[in-house]
């Protein structure tokens, strides 16, 4: 059998890391004093489960939502003793100076910050503890972190008093840091560095570096590049305004194998690249394998053939290998790639779907606040999850986009990240692809109706998901979704559709959701009658007397409600008995409106005349035209109805038989002619032909029961083959 995409099974490494961190105080964990957390005392680990603690941790507060920050966290690798840090990925504002000053005295290798926008110079000094170790280390995006806050000046005078208040809050650069000691780094990410500061004095101290990012920095004077040109293997200067005195100094530096000039946008460059320059850089830069130049106004023909692959928008590949490439630092130019993967999985076909798919799911992840990265990237999960790529998909691996998903519908609430999600959701199984973010998923599609005026589309899709999600699922699930306020969100939206009259599709979905949420949930058929249920089925009634589909929907709920014996006696009223007779008559949708009504009034009738109080309707008028419904229908008729109901009241018949005791007519005949159609094979099976014998024998039965019994043995002696599958 042919592997899917990412079918690759989770490593136990993973699993077990991602255990502990959910489960700290369970595992390696205890609380000390004050709660704080604290490591066990006879725990140990190796730099490599440090590493993948902490990376995997931060990788759950930006991807898992129901996971937690844990307060101490970075205090747990504090001592090298029991355990060793090496390689550290740290993202975004979740990092602050006191977790860099937890882990002070470990021997940091590799430590990559990317938009640490709450750390400062306090963070900064920390980073001196890491000198002697450190090879590699990333600031990009933390400007932030060179600047100390503004404080008062020695003496002022109170004609400057006015400023005093401005000067507190004015972050000043710090300049007491240096890169002094570092004599082990070799690679160094400054993108972002505020103009401020003095880069080439800020650089000088590091002799031995390969491999340098300055994107976005402003260099005024870039001869001092030339110190590393017989060691700078990479050189990023993206959307750094090239100059002649740059090429210049570039073209000097014999060693590079990787040059990075590109700009996010031509029109934003005062340069002009001409075939003479992007030659010279490929004659002079004989080791070069990759030049991204992309960005700048070219002049000329300025093809170079040698370098005609590498990223860019001709194909497949280069659009991937875009997107692999710009994702972490450049969103602007992976949203860019990620809307030509989209024309490419909505037009053509995508011939490398499984790293497609990972790519995007990268994007969506480390980008997750960037409005257009979610837009396309939500957009692309579409089409790349649809029916012509399903197949070739694992279940690991579309739990992953469901995810994904789900974080862009949490995290960011415009419009058309919101539609994008639930229309990804709709190309997976509901509920069954959904069943293990269950409560999450309702949660978010419940958010998204809340709003009284909502999108239309996302309205339609949500209502559409909300209801297949309450569908075939085991009453736990439904009662836990009913607490979250289903119904109410349901009969809200009705109450909507009712003031604009207007029966459109989320009308006619709300109904059939409300009909799945309360199929044997009695507390979710209490919840529909104290939101004023009732009221809005007649109002809707009065309002659609022509919606065939809206009624059919409307009474399988109230059959769910007539279920429920405690609640019968709420349906027991002049008003809906009378509605319930005239829906007996009714020919709307085949038969199933008559049925569905025949089905509530014959719960009502199994309750005895005891509790029929009111003297109109008689309860015998209403028992005649329940029967004069049964009789008119066709047993072959083909329905798609709501068959607990026929079930339940089948039991009843059982019981009732069994201690020789007679229901009323209506319902005893209701029941057998639900078996007649549907459910001989079941009947056969357990025994019910017997007990239909002893119908037929107990003198006390209804002449019509009988009639009714025998048609049901005729069915089962006609019937030769089991259409259905009973086994389960």
């Amino acid at each position: 059998m042919a592997s899917k995409a990412g079918d690759d099974p989770e490593s136990l490494m993973s699993l077990c890391t991602v255990f502990c961190l959910k489960n700290l105080r369970r595992t390696m964990c205890y609380s000390g004093e004050h709660s704080r957390l604290q490591l066990r005392p006879d725990v140990f680990l190796p730099g490599e489960i440090c590493d993948r603690l902490v990376n995997v941790y931060m990788d759950l507060l930006h991807t898992d939502s129901d996971f937690e920050p844990q307060d101490g966290f970075f205090q747990l690798f504090s001592d090298p003793r029991s355990t060793r840090l090496t390689r550290l990925q740290l993202r975004e504002e979740l990092v602050l100076d006191r977790d860099l000053e937890a882990i002070a005295k470990q021997d940091l290798m590799e430590l990559h910050l990317t938009y640490c926008s709450r750390l400062t110079s306090r963070g900064l000094r920390t980073l001196c503890s890491f000198r002697h170790s450190l090879r590699s280390l990333s600031l990009f995006g933390c400007s932030d972190i060179f600047f100390r806050k503004g404080g008062a000046p020695l003496a002022y005078s109170e004609e400057d008093e006015e400023d005093l208040e401005e000067h507190l809050h004015r972050p000043s650069v710090d300049q007491d840091f240096s890169f002094q000691g570092f004599n082990r780094l070799r690679l160094l990410n400054l993108g972002g560095l505020p103009a401020e500061l003095d880069v080439e004095t800020l650089l000088r101290p590091l002799p031995a570096l390969t491999s340098l990012d300055l994107s976005a920095v402003h260099l005024p004077r870039p001869a001092f590049l030339t110190q590393w040109k017989e060691r700078l293997a990479s050189l990023v200067l993206y959307n750094v305004e090239l100059t002649e005195e740059l090429i210049h100094t570039l073209l000097q530096m014999s060693r590079l194998r990787h040059l990075d000039i590109s700009r996010e946008n031509q029109r934003t460059s005062k340069f002009k690249m001409t075939r003479k320059i992007l030659s010279s850089i490929v004659q002079s830069l004989v080791h070069l394998v990759s030049l991204d130049i992309s960005g700048h106004i070219m002049l000329d023909n300025c093809t170079v053939p040698a370098f005609e692959d590498v990223t860019g928008s001709k194909n497949e590949d280069q659009i991937l290998n875009a997107i692999e490439a710009y994702t972490e630092q450049r969103p602007e130019l992976a949203h860019r790639a990620i809307n030509q993967l989209f024309d490419i999985a909505r037009i053509q076909h995508c011939s490398q779907l499984l790293r497609a798919l990972q790519l995007v799911i990268t994007a969506l992840k480390t980008h997750k606040y960037d409005k257009s990265i979610q837009v396309t990237g939500s957009a692309a999960l579409f089409y790349l999850t649809n029916t012509e790529y399903r197949s070739d998909q694992s279940v690991r691996l579309r739990r992953q986009v469901i995810q994904v998903v789900l974080n862009g519908m949490e995290q960011y609430q415009e419009v058309t990240v919101q539609r994008n999600c639930c229309l990804t959701l709709c190309n997976f199984s509901i509920p069954e692809e959904l069943e293990f973010q269950y409560h999450r998923v309702n949660l978010l599609l419940l958010k998204i109706l809340e709003p009284a005026r909502q999108d239309e589309s996302i309205q339609r899709i949500a209502v559409h998901l909300c209801n297949a999600l309450v569908c075939q699922v085991d009453n736990d699930h439904k009662e836990a979704v009913g607490k979250m306020g289903f119904v109410k969100t349901m009969l809200n939206l009705i109450q909507k559709k009712l003031q604009d009259r207007m029966c459109d599709q989320v009308m006619e979905f709300s109904w059939s959701a409300l009909w799945n949420i309360t199929d044997e949930t009695p507390d979710n058929c209490q919840m529909f009658l104290e939101c004023n249920g009732m009221n809005l089925f007649l109002e809707c009634l009065k309002e659609f007397p022509d919606k065939q589909e809206l009624h059919r929907n409307m009474l399988g709920l109230l059959g769910n409600v007539a279920e429920v014996k405690a609640l019968r006696p709420q349906l027991l009223t002049k008003q809906f008995i009378t509605v319930f007779s005239e829906l007996l008559d009714s020919k709307a949708d085949g038969i199933e409106v008559s049925y569905n009504a025949c089905g509530v009034l014959a719960h009502i009738m199994f309750d005895g005349s005891d509790v029929w109080t009111m003297e109109e309707p008689k309860r015998s008028h209403v028992m005649d035209k329940m029967w004069a419904a049964i009789q008119s229908w066709d047993v072959s008729s083909r329905r798609n109805i709501n068959y607990s109901l026929s079930l339940s009241l089948s039991l009843s018949l059982s019981v009732s038989v069994s201690v020789s005791l007679s229901l009323s007519p209506p319902p005893l005949s209701l029941s057998l002619w639900s078996v007649a159609s549907k459910y001989c094979p079941l009947l056969i099976k357990e025994g019910g032909v017997i007990l239909l014998q002893k119908v037929l024998e107990l003198e006390s039965s209804h002449q019509e029961t009988k009639d009714m019994a025998r048609k049901v043995m005729e069915q089962c002696e006609n019937f030769k083959e089991d259409p259905m599958d009973t086994s389960r």
